[in-house]
């Protein structure tokens, strides 16, 4: 063979260079090729597009125009039934307005702006009222909330946004005069405080209303062995003090309400307050303590009174060094060893002895406890009770039979004091909780219509100053045979909390005529408790009225049948543990969708359209629909002797065929769809038809429709 002619490097290079260009020409050649077909798609899109286009505009015109003569062809309906409401509503208000004036109702109008502030003049001219007399005037207060309430629910009906915020902005001040009234009260109560003592010096004042529970304890004539205040007319209320307060000249007072002006929407939280507590001991260490009116310190326990009680209950003979004997030891902290005592033989001192302990086989294990979902936002249920320290004046001198008394500004307002009481030099700081300070342990029976949903119940205290509910000092909650009890190192206003979307989201609601067809039942199953969970809330809804019709809970038997206002119904129920009114603040923890206002408005006034005629309940493809539409099922009744709850419940669970539709509601109408749960998920067409005119516009709403997928771009 002859040999292989060598390349040059010249060749090689060139050789190179001749493929690299091929190679170049080529993808060239390829792109070239891609960018036409691409063209030749795009225009073909472009085409179908203006066609699809076309054809929806014309669609979404010839739909318009069927809306348009549907909704001129409802129109009459639409306003007779508006003018029907409005002639009922004026019939109402004047009937209620023309009983008010021929009663002589000497109450001001809380529509009046000049009425309150006249009234507000006539509480302040009486400085010192007696505690039946401010009593009396805070059930008197809350006639005037129960009208302005009335009268707010009248301007949301009507849409007068500005009058219902005034009604509520009324509502808060004339419950912000009870306060002030019951604080004169209190100041007159502590300063003629010798009238109300007791053959054994006790100070204990207590009165009862309807709405209003209160006591106050006045610790002149201190005792030793006084432990406890107990008002059994007070809820069979006790309040078990530790020394620091049985021990100080200081007033209790106790007072109770049956509703709550404090709303906040912040999550509650149990934060620590120990840092604050340490500055707090380490300036009473520094600062000597101020002696109060029988030389004991303020606040603090007379030392030679407690040893004198322990000499009185000393056995007949024992000195004092055998009473010092007797006095508990604290135990020392051995945690894992275990201490033994001996005297050692060559004298009498006491000398400690270890032993190492060894793992017991025994040993107890602790159960797991169950997590505990977090409360989130939280309101008050059952009342808020209000625990206040105040000063308390001297007693009066008596000479030749005169009666001198100290006028000083606690005559006519009282000065509350916080708890634990600083000592001199320290300003009163109600901002600190001291979780190390002794707890004062509160227990009263609770009301037998509350509705307890949590196992654990929760008590929380308001911080005025950030507006939120907070847990921390309160411990050892628990509620046993009606009776609340827990521990709090915090004084001031106290609840039972509870979470606002406790009972959120339904598991499920619907609507549905009665049989003789003058009113509709709505029927809600709330979730979070278990005793719900067979039967829901049943509400009567008729003309004018709203009445509980059967509940599963025995604590809201006294509320069946009593025929309210439709918001008065929720808010009674709400006061009792069950709320049911969702709002829009609610849905994010709740795990929902927030609706459009538009919608829900729509969507609401159709189911109150339908309410008479036709069964309505719930979707669980609701919440796939968006913001921007509603979907709910119906069914048409045909007799109105199968209305029952049972008989709607197994019509909407069979869901046969042409017996139950679905309704699409959007901003613009109803569609009629069959979103049955029997299906299990939406079909193709309802998520496209749910998209139109949202997420579909135009030539993307055509090929939806057509289930047309659009090309690679």
């Amino acid at each position: 063979m002859p040999p292989k002619e060598k390349k040059s490097k010249k060749e090689k290079l060139a050789k190179k260079k001749a493929a690299a260009a091929a190679a170049a020409a080529a993808a060239a050649a390829e792109e070239e090729e891609r960018q036409r077909v691409a063209e030749i798609a795009r225009k073909q899109r472009e085409a179908e597009d203006a066609v699809l286009a076309a054809e929806e505009a014309e669609r979404v015109a010839a739909a318009d125009a069927v809306l348009a003569s549907q909704v001129q062809a409802q129109e009459g309906f639409e306003f007779a039934r508006a003018e029907e409401l409005s002639i009922h509503r004026t019939h109402d208000q004047e009937a209620y307005e023309w009983q008010r004036f021929s009663s002589c109702c000497a109450r001001p109008d809380p529509r009046e702006e000049r009425q309150v502030l006249g009234y507000e003049s006539q509480i302040a001219e009486t400085v010192s009222p007696s505690l039946s007399d401010a009593l009396d005037t805070a059930e008197n207060h809350e006639l005037i909330v129960r009208e302005a309430e009335l009268y707010r629910d009248w301007a949301l009906v009507e849409g007068k946004t500005p009058s219902a915020e005034a009604l509520e902005k009324c509502r808060r001040h004339v419950r912000a005069l009870t306060e002030t009234t019951m604080d004169r009260a209190s100041a007159h109560l502590l300063h003629t405080a010798d009238k109300h003592q007791n053959e054994d010096g006790e100070i204990l004042v207590h009165r009862v209303r309807d709405d209003f529970k209160y006591a106050l304890w006045m610790n002149h004539v201190k005792n030793p062995r006084f432990k406890a205040i107990h008002v059994p007319d007070f809820d069979d209320l006790c309040l078990e003090l530790p020394k620091e307060l049985s021990m100080a000249t200081i007033a209790i007072r106790a007072f109770h309400r049956t509703y709550c002006e404090f709303e906040s929407f912040d999550e509650v939280e149990a934060g620590s307050a120990k840092p604050e507590a340490a500055q707090n001991t380490e300036a009473e260490e520094t600062t000597e303590p101020e002696p109060s009116l029988d030389g004991a310190p303020l606040g603090e326990p007379a030392e030679p009174a407690i040893e004198e009680n322990e000499k009185e209950n000393a056995e007949p003979g024992q000195t004092e060094t055998e009473i010092a004997e007797t006095k508990p030891k604290p135990e020392p902290d051995v945690v894992d060893a275990e201490t033994k005592t001996t005297e050692e033989t060559t004298g009498g001192t006491p000398v400690e002895e270890t032993t190492e302990l060894t793992p017991s086989t025994d040993a107890v294990v602790d159960p797991v406890k169950k997590e505990k979902k977090p409360l989130g936002p939280v309101e008050s249920i059952g009342g808020v009770l209000t625990l206040d320290l105040l000063t308390l004046p001297p007693l009066p001198e008596v000479a030749n039979e005169w009666t001198m008394r100290l006028v000083t500004p606690l005559t006519t307002d009282v000065r509350r004091v916080p708890y634990p009481i600083p000592t001199t030099g320290n300003e009163p700081n109600f901002d600190i909780v001291d979780l190390f300070a002794p707890p004062v342990t509160v227990s009263y029976r609770l009301s037998p219509d509350l509705v307890l949903s949590d196992g654990e119940p929760v008590v929380g205290w308001w911080d005025a100053s950030n507006k939120r509910w907070r847990t921390d000092g309160v411990t050892d909650v628990r509620v046993e045979n009606g009776v609340l009890t827990y521990s709090t190192v915090k004084l001031g206003h106290l609840s039972l909390l509870q979470s606002r979307h406790e009972y959120l989201p339904y598991t499920s609601w619907s609507v549905r005529p009665s049989a003789s067809g003058d009113a509709c039942v709505v029927t809600v199953v709330p979730s979070g408790n278990e005793r719900f969970a067979v039967a829901g809330v049943e509400i009567e809804v008729g003309e004018g009225y709203c009445a509980l019709r059967s509940v599963p809970v025995s604590e809201l038997e006294t509320l069946v049948g009593l025929k309210m206002r439709a918001r008065e119904l929720l808010a009674s129920l709400a006061e009792r543990g069950v709320r049911l009114t969702p709002e829009d603040r609610n849905c994010f923890s709740a795990g929902k969708v927030v609706k459009e206002k538009e919608v829900e408005s729509a969507f609401c006034k159709d189911v109150a359209t339908l309410a008479p005629s036709f069964a309505v309940a719930m979707s669980n493809f609701n919440g796939d629909v968006g913001a921007s539409d509603a979907l709910v099922r119906v069914a048409e009744v045909h007799d109105f002797d199968l209305v029952s709850g049972e008989d709607v419940f197994k019509t909407f669970t069979r869901e046969r065929d042409g017996a139950v539709l679905s309704l699409l509601r959007k901003a613009k109408g109803i569609a009629l769809v069959d979103a049955r749960h029997r299906l299990g998920a939406l079909s193709k067409e309802i998520e496209a038809h749910a998209a139109d005119g949202r997420d579909n516009v135009g030539a993307a709403a055509g090929r939806a429709r057509r289930g047309i997928e659009p090309p690679p771009v």
